[in-house]
């Protein structure tokens, strides 16, 4: 199957059930939310006497007023305890707690600003912290922490958090995915093995200096859906998303059957237009506001568009015109309709404009005519490509395959091979892209984290985002995540008396390939498929 017949394929992709979050009005401070509650404490003791837990837990012990912060996170706990070994001479260790439940993700030790209550201030920096499956934990130990809860008791406990909530941004680039040679049905390459192709995106150049800029995001985070400020209820597992401390990597778990196939022509294999450009067209930013902070707490889809993620594959050659004026299958889906409701900036909206167009062909080195002829098959293969995007990788053990027309009457030889990951130098591990991209506002997430949000971009106009695309530094040498390649060569027409075995004769002036090497792509973790000495 060659590339066109993938044209338009669209992942509808489901993910990971979690919770329900129902949206709230906010309660402003200047740059975070400050929530009053009223708790009336209750008091528990283990069955040994020796521990001793005042205050509130949920379904156990106490009451609190209202239940849930008035951006909707549940108060699961706030309490002071304290734990008694019952030795003579050994005082009981004091403690208060507080936990904080409903997150998607882990929101971070500064999502907490401060707590007050029973004449007390204590705040999130100094106290220990902990995560775990949607429950945030604080935990303050020694007696110049504890509230001093009496039970029976009523009081008012003021809870001062950041801003959550989500920007929409057209589009997020998952990949690309290059075309082998030729457009035999039997040309392809296929990921279905592979769970590294994906992207690692860092948006601190987007945030004013002063503004701390980090990501909360754990390997196994799951994509949610939302509507606004209420979170939709998911069953399936969409992708796999870790991070380090600035950067958030996606890695996308191809399904089976979705490939990329080869180029138009047998007699002309080298035509980029045939790549793929994988755009995901509904996602969602998720962020933690605070008065000098911001939390990328990775990403979510619009449940506007559809029940999942929206990913579209487009090939090249529609993105520069080559292939002329977008087709429905694309033009539909690029139209974002669904989106129209959101507050874009001024001589914008939820299409994918020829300007957008042009920033995803980009992504794909090879849509400046000028890359292939600087870097890939104009020189003799070198283990890195001077600019450190590609590394030369191998296949079934070799790095390179033949490109063969068939004999008369035979059928044309197909090479069959697994694309197998290589070691990146340090110089490929540092490679950046950086774009700029606009995003809309969901007005019904909240005007206070909106405003507060755009407060900290370091853009001179609002809605814009600083996009940079770094290496995949999970693409290592390994048997556990592979690629598998299949091409075919050309056919022999033999029919056309006088003019010889093959009508036409593959290379015939010298002037195409008959080897092609196999790189991988550094930034997003495929493989491309380069002539060898194509002069």
């Amino acid at each position: 199957m060659n590339a066109a017949s993938w044209a338009g394929l669209r992942w509808r992709l489901a993910a990971t059930a979690s919770f329900l979050l129902v949206s709230a009005t906010l309660s402003q401070a200047a740059h975070a939310v400050s929530d009053t509650l009223t708790m009336t404490a209750g008091t528990t003791t283990t069955a040994n006497g020796l521990d001793t837990y005042t205050g509130f837990e949920s379904g156990k012990i106490g009451s609190i007023t209202p239940a849930k912060t008035s951006d909707g996170y549940p108060i699961a706990v706030l309490d002071n305890y304290s734990i008694c070994s019952g030795l003579k001479g050994h005082p009981c260790a004091q403690y208060s707690n507080l936990q904080v439940s409903g997150f998607q993700a882990n929101p971070g030790q500064g999502w907490l600003s401060s707590l007050a209550a029973n004449g007390k201030t204590l705040t999130g920096a100094s106290a220990s912290y902990s995560y775990s499956a949607g429950t945030a934990s604080w935990n303050w130990v020694g007696t110049s922490y504890v509230f001093n809860f009496l039970s029976g008791d009523k009081y008012t406990v003021v809870l001062v958090h950041n801003l959550s909530g989500h920007i929409n941004p057209k589009y997020v680039i998952i990949g690309v995915t290059y075309a082998p040679p030729g457009p035999s049905t039997s040309t392809f390459v296929n990921y279905s093995l592979s769970n590294l192709v994906g992207n690692t995106i860092s948006l601190t150049n987007s945030f004013t200096s002063g503004v701390s800029s980090t990501v909360s995001v754990s390997l196994g985070f799951s994509i949610d859906g939302y509507q606004g400020s209420v979170e939709t209820s998911q069953t399936q597992s969409a992708s796999v998303t870790t991070a380090n401390s600035s950067s958030v990597t996606t890695s996308i778990q191809v399904q089976n059957g979705e490939q990329t196939g080869g180029t138009g022509s047998y007699f002309a294999p080298v035509d980029h237009d045939y790549d793929m450009v994988w755009v995901w067209l509904n996602p969602l930013l998720l962020f933690s506001v605070g008065p000098t902070s911001v939390v990328w707490n990775g990403y979510g889809y619009d449940a506007n568009d559809q029940n999942g993620m929206d990913v579209v594959g487009i090939e090249l050659g529609y993105l520069n015109g080559d292939f002329g004026s977008l087709p429905p299958q694309y033009s539909t889906p690029f139209a974002r309709s669904w989106a129209g409701g959101y507050q874009w900036p001024a001589g914008d909206g939820p299409a994918l404009a020829s300007a957008d167009l042009a920033a995803i062909a980009a992504a794909d080195p090879f849509s400046a005519d000028e890359y292939g002829t600087n870097y890939i098959g104009y020189t003799p293969p070198t283990p890195e490509t001077s600019d450190h995007r590609f590394t030369l990788s191998t296949c079934s053990s070799l790095a390179s395959f033949d490109y063969l027309q068939a004999a008369p009457s035979q059928v044309p030889a197909t090479y069959k091979c697994t694309a197998t990951y290589t070691n990146m130098s340090t110089q490929a591990k540092s490679i950046t892209n950086t774009t700029t991209e606009i995003f809309a506002e969901d007005l019904s997430v909240g005007a206070g984290f909106l405003g507060n949000f755009n407060a900290k971009l370091s853009t001179s106009a609002s809605q814009t985002l600083s996009w940079t695309t770094t290496s995949q530094n999970s693409v290592t040498s390994t048997s556990t995540s592979t690629a598998a390649l299949q091409v075919q060569g050309p056919p022999c027409n033999n029919t056309v008396p006088e003019e010889g075995p093959c009508v036409p004769v593959y290379d015939a002036s010298g002037n195409q390939p008959t080897e092609f090497d196999v790189y991988q792509d550094n930034m997003f973790g495929t493989f491309m498929f380069a002539p060898v000495h194509y002069y």
